[in-house]
């Protein structure tokens, strides 16, 4: 220990000593640099570099070069993977595909071989080979049961079924993918608007396999109310019974509860419809009871009550008295829909009480066939039909003679200042633009006029002080034969620059204008009507001023028709009156409606509308019946013409 001691203590000042020759050497001696040479990366090196920095082409090359000369292993694995999640994102799945199917080939067993098999069923529904993406999702499932993965897969499920049109496992995909993403909200949202959206796009036949899986789960009184929606809009009131039933059953929500019972309601309500039953809405009494029981004479002759013949129709009628007030009807329609569960309705007649009736009626789903000329009531839905000329059809009918016939082209309007009086004005005034004649005056008279002469001298020039270059004008224009047959060359003449006049108003107003024309000199001027100038009192009234008018007509009582002889003489025998437009569609009505529901297969009302719609060719005294598809019975009018004491057929 002394030794030792002694010589660690001697060899302090020679270390001392060196490290003092070794300092000393430092500062007076700078040794030479080292060179050091930059090693270049390589090509994965670079890659990734370029990949970082968001150069995605000129990564997908240094990868490319990588892979060139690279042997199989983690790297080359790698270097795979980038360049596939390179072309996703330069949206070229196309070429994605191919490199990630290499992966799951060459390098099974890595464990990030779960996502790459995903990308590639992802893919293949992306480029839409959906039926190939459906079979590596199950292929997916069955090797990794519970994968983080699965939820997504799930989804790509769905999606895969859909596209191809397998609603049923669609539904189940998705809804096993919502109970998988039960704790993501804005998932949960979307994959329940798939599940509604696929609800309400599927047929009754896939939504009763939807119903099975969808049991116990808030998509199950969906389902069933929409398989009772179709049904009641096919008219199956047995399946739609069911199908409300079991939404009942399905659910304890009060909501779906509410629409499941209004459902079986309705069906309920239409399988008890009384299927021999019709009902008739009609004033009776009121200021517009002589429309309502004229209607009512033809409707109960032809329905065989004046011959004991109602036994063998099997048919009943219900009569209702409206009063031509739409409070009236409503409250009518309502006991004979409701109370007497009748299967259709004849009428209204007057225009207010029509239009309440038929809002109604369509709410109530039940058939109506409206005597009026309300134009737009059979608008208000498929339930609402019409047997009448409507004043559209009257003004078609009239221009076609008027300009294609005869040749015309100046009109002009006088009509009465009411809704029927410029409703057929703008009428008349549209379809004559349409036809490219025009309207060369104009002018309207109060209803209770019955002095029109004003209104006359306006559309002939003789109402306002005419201008002195005006009368020049006319005076040039006169011929020497004019000159000899002017009896006072003081009073201006009337200026007709017009080949007809419309007058749309009933005969007994016709029968007061037509007199003041001639006797203002508005003479050799066809004149054109409506159907309400119709009736032998005109010519009894006006004879000597209405020769040669064209009028439109419904109905003639004249006709030589077999079948409107026979109604004719059997409405004669019963009433003593020559029936008129408003029986005549009477009579025709409950005829059509007699032919339709002989028919077996008519069952309910919805059942009655489709035969109504589909029925051609009717042959009535008022013409061929045919609805089109919006309820419009397809009136062609008669035209009528007056020569000397008779109305006539215009030919």
């Amino acid at each position: 220990m002394i030794i030792r001691f002694f010589l660690a203590k001697r060899a302090v000042p020679a270390l001392m000593v060196g490290i003092a020759f070794f300092l000393a050497a430092c500062q007076t001696k700078t040794p030479p640099p080292v060179k050091v040479e930059q090693v270049r990366p390589g090509p994965l090196a670079r890659a990734e570099g370029y990949l970082e920095n968001g150069e995605l082409e000129k990564a997908l090359n240094a990868y490319g070069v990588f892979l060139k000369d690279a042997p199989k292993g983690e790297k080359s694995a790698l270097a795979l993977k980038r360049t596939s999640e390179i072309y996703l994102k330069l949206n070229q799945p196309e070429n994605a595909l191919p490199i990630l199917e290499k992966i799951s080939r060459e390098y099974p067993d890595y464990t990030w071989i779960p996502g790459v098999q995903y990308e590639i069923a992802d893919i293949l529904s992306r480029i839409g080979e959906h039926k190939r993406s459906a079979t590596k999702g199950l292929e997916w499932l069955d090797r990794y049961p519970d994968h983080p993965l699965k939820r997504d897969i799930l989804i790509l499920l769905g999606d895969n079924y859909r596209a191809l049109g397998d609603t049923v496992r669609a539904f189940r995909w998705w809804l096993k993918a919502k109970e998988a993403w039960s704790d993501d909200p804005q998932r949960i949202v979307q994959l329940d608007e798939k599940l509604n959206e696929l609800i309400s796009s599927s047929e009754p036949t896939s939504l009763d396999q939807l119903a099975a899986d969808a049991a116990g789960t808030l998509y199950a009184p969906k389902i069933y109310y929409r398989i009772a929606s179709i049904y009641l809009e096919q008219n199956d009131m047995k399946q739609a019974k069911e199908a409300a039933t079991s939404l009942i059953h399905s659910t304890k929500d009060e909501e779906w509860l509410l629409k499941g019972r209004a459902l079986l309601k309705h069906a309920k309500d239409e399988m008890a419809v009384k299927q021999g039953v019709l009902g008739c809405l009609l004033p009776l009494s009121g200021p517009f009871s002589i429309y309502g029981e004229e209607v009512l004479k033809g409707v109960e002759l032809g329905l065989g009550v004046h011959w004991d013949q109602t036994a063998e129709t099997g048919l009943e009628l219900l009569i209702r008295d409206t009063k031509g007030e739409p409070e009236e009807a409503l409250s009518a329609l309502e006991n004979l829909v409701i109370d007497e569960k009748i299967m259709a309705i004849i009428g209204p007649v007057s225009s207010r009480a029509a239009i309440a009736v038929a809002k109604k009626a369509q709410e109530m789903g039940i058939p109506i066939i409206a005597l009026t000329k309300r134009e737009g009531i059979v608008e208000e839905g498929e339930m609402i039909f019409r047997n009448f000329l409507t004043p559209s059809q009257e003004v078609e009918g009239l221009l076609d003679v008027a300009m294609g016939q005869m040749g015309m082209k100046r009109f002009g309007i006088l009509y009465p200042d009411n809704a029927y009086g410029r409703y057929c004005m703008h009428l008349f005034w549209d379809r004559l633009n349409d036809m490219g004649g025009t309207v060369t005056a104009v002018e309207s008279y109060g209803v209770n006029d019955t002095d029109f002469a004003d209104q006359i001298k306006k559309m002939v020039g003789l109402y306002y002080p005419r201008p002195a270059s005006l009368m020049q004008r006319l005076e040039d224009m006169k011929t020497p034969l004019d000159e000899e047959t002017s009896i006072d060359p003081e009073e201006p003449e009337p200026i007709i620059d017009f080949d007809a006049i419309f007058i749309p108003d009933s005969f007994q107003r016709v029968a007061m204008i037509t007199p003041q024309l001639a006797f203002h000199d508005v003479l050799g001027v066809q004149l054109l009507g409506t159907s309400a100038w119709q009736s032998p009192k005109l010519v009894e009234m006006a004879k000597d001023y209405i020769q040669g008018a064209l009028f439109c007509s419904g109905f003639v009582a004249n006709s030589e028709e077999p079948g409107v002889r026979v109604f004719v003489e059997e409405y004669r025998e019963n009433f003593d009156v020559d029936p008129g437009i408003l029986a005549a569609n009477g009579y025709d009505t409950i005829r059509f409606l007699k032919k339709a529901l002989s028919r077996q297969e008519i069952q309910t009302r919805k059942d009655l509308v489709k035969a109504l719609l589909g029925s051609q060719g009717f042959e009535g005294v008022s013409g061929i019946i045919t609805f089109d598809s919006n309820g419009e019975a397809e009136k062609e009018p008669i035209l009528l013409t007056i020569s000397g004491n008779k109305m006539l057929l215009y030919r």
